[in-house]
């Protein structure tokens, strides 16, 4: 039987760390892009004055719901950036922007982990590089996942009750409608 070695890859690493962000928002109401537009403006200026980095790419995903990876598409490409070897560190707001929901965000910490790839999350404090538990970030996980489907079922109390006095308010009137003094619909013959 043949001898079988393994052989380990020779990791290229530069003097600088190379650090990346990721930024969210959920939805593309003003006060939303504004914070989408601080928080990039933010870790462009952070990484860059910070001696010791590189700035590696911006990652932001813009309008999009925390609770599910699949139209996420930045996120994605981040996390091939990571496999790809391309970032040792990622700089996150807080773990609600990163995800809102806990099975998700513990699977992309695994997975970034075993990359050899840490992420801070600003709000929380919490840099996974010395961490020694997941329960931290498990637990702001869960909380995020939680606030998020309160705040969905507080929004969906919310219409059925203006519905059920007969007022409609939101930006847009549904099709075949017009909105009158702001919360009150009229069929458009």
């Amino acid at each position: 039987m043949a001898d079988v070695r393994v052989i380990n890859p020779v990791v290229s690493r530069t003097d600088k760390l190379r650090v990346a962000a990721y930024c969210r928002v959920s939805s593309d109401s003003e006060d939303q892009l504004h914070s989408y537009a601080a928080q990039i403006r933010f870790y462009t200026d952070l990484i860059q004055k910070t001696e010791g980095w590189e700035l590696v790419d911006i990652y932001a995903d813009e309008g999009l719901t925390g609770t599910c990876l699949d139209k996420r598409d930045e996120f994605h490409r981040m996390m091939r950036d990571c496999r790809k070897g391309k970032i040792d560190k990622i700089l996150v707001k807080s773990v609600s922007r990163f995800a809102r929901n806990t099975k998700d965000c513990l699977a992309a910490l695994r997975e970034l982990k075993l990359l050899g790839v840490s992420v801070r999350f600003e709000k929380e404090n919490i840099d996974t590089e010395t961490l020694t538990t997941e329960l931290m970030v498990s637990v702001s996980g869960s909380l995020a996942q939680e606030e998020s489907i309160s705040i969905s079922q507080n929004q969906r109390w919310s219409y059925q009750k203006r519905m059920k006095n007969g007022e409609f308010i939101t930006c847009k009137a549904p099709f075949g409608y017009r909105l009158v003094d702001g919360k009150h619909l009229e069929i458009v013959e």
